[in-house]
């Protein structure tokens, strides 16, 4: 039974179980004090209390600390969620866990809001704390409440944020690409005419591109193996053998070989920063407007489709696993069901 004493003008509420530690509370009332007693009574009879009086000693640098050296080294994190983490913790990594409650991760959203972040960012940000929480209560026992962070991401509903991504239908003509090439084979000793094209032809993310080895190419069936491509959970191992379409083959056929391949001879040893820098200097001096390296992957899955290929066709090539998100590549226009479906 717990025990209620007078202090004072004060009623103190003081419950003992075994294999708890002991824990008071002091109210006005006496009324107060003992439903809140029968209350904590019936959440340890239920197995259902948490004691997160131990959280006010454990900040969010420590716990994030923590998920890097525990989790971290059974699982590799991907470039931007590392960079969000380490963001949490160099911006709020002294708040202790017990005060990252629904009002201050709400306080959060507001100022990343006017900060200028998209709502698609500020879903990931909660998203990366709340993978730390949930490896913390699993792996540590910790008794943290991820009703916080679900209370969070509801009220940016309220706040008319949208997590959803602006989907881009951005399209580069064919002028376009061939300007691009043209001031490119002037202002660059870089092969990007030829990374470009391969771009559009294979539909390829540039790291991937960048990633391509020659141990990977099979002359025979005229395909090639992509390392570690992305996947939303499998960071490495994710190896996919795709077909070189169109002009691919032949554009890798013409890149120069090295004298001894070995296992990290790559086909187009380009640094993917080099290119990401290279393309929007080009595309500015060019006055091409709106137009990002990665729409090149757009253009190519079009054209796949515009080809007559099937979906599972073209996720074969574009790696895609979810065949919806190919929706928001083929952009189509009416008067092309017209043509006749012709394949290469």
């Amino acid at each position: 039974m717990a025990s209620i004493l007078k202090v004072g003008d004060a009623w103190r509420a003081q419950v003992r179980r075994k294999g708890y530690k002991s824990i008071s509370e002091t109210f006005s009332t006496k009324a107060q004090a003992v439903a809140w007693a029968r209350k904590i009574e019936a959440e340890m009879d239920a197995r259902r209390f948490n004691d997160t009086r131990g959280l006010a000693n454990i900040t969010v640098k420590k716990l994030i600390d923590w998920y890097f050296e525990e989790v971290g080294t059974a699982h590799q994190f991907g470039k931007n969620k590392i960079a969000v983490l380490l963001t949490w913790q160099r911006t709020r990594g002294h708040i202790s866990l017990a005060d990252s409650s629904a009002d201050y991760l709400t306080t959060f959203v507001r100022d990343r809001r006017k900060a200028g972040a998209s709502g698609i960012t500020i879903s990931i940000d909660l998203t990366y704390l709340g993978s730390v929480f949930k490896s913390a209560r699993d792996l540590r026992k910790l008794p943290l409440d991820l009703e916080p962070l679900n209370s969070a991401r509801a009220n940016m509903a309220h706040l008319k944020i949208s997590t959803k991504s602006n989907e881009r239908a951005r399209r580069p003509t064919e002028k376009e690409i061939s300007d691009l090439c043209d001031y490119l084979d002037k202002h660059s000793s870089l092969p990007m005419r030829d990374i470009i094209h391969f771009a559009t032809e294979s539909a390829m993310r540039v790291d991937e591109i960048t990633r391509l080895r020659w141990i990977d190419l099979n002359e025979t069936d005229r395909t090639i193996i992509i390392r570690d491509r992305k996947h939303p959970r499998q960071k490495q191992g994710n190896d996919q053998e795709v077909p070189l379409l169109g002009k691919t083959y032949e554009i890798i056929q013409r890149q120069p070989r090295p004298a001894q391949i070995t296992c990290e001879s790559r086909i187009f040893p380009v640094k993917v920063d080099t290119i990401t820098t290279i393309f929007p200097r080009a595309k500015n001096a060019l006055g091409i407007k709106d137009l990002h390296f990665h729409d090149l992957r757009h253009e190519g899955v079009s054209r796949l489709f515009e080809q007559g290929y099937q979906i599972h066709e073209v996720a074969l090539v574009s790696g895609h696993r979810d065949w919806k998100m190919l929706a928001r590549y083929t952009k189509i226009k009416a008067k092309d069901l017209h043509h006749a479906r012709t394949k290469p």
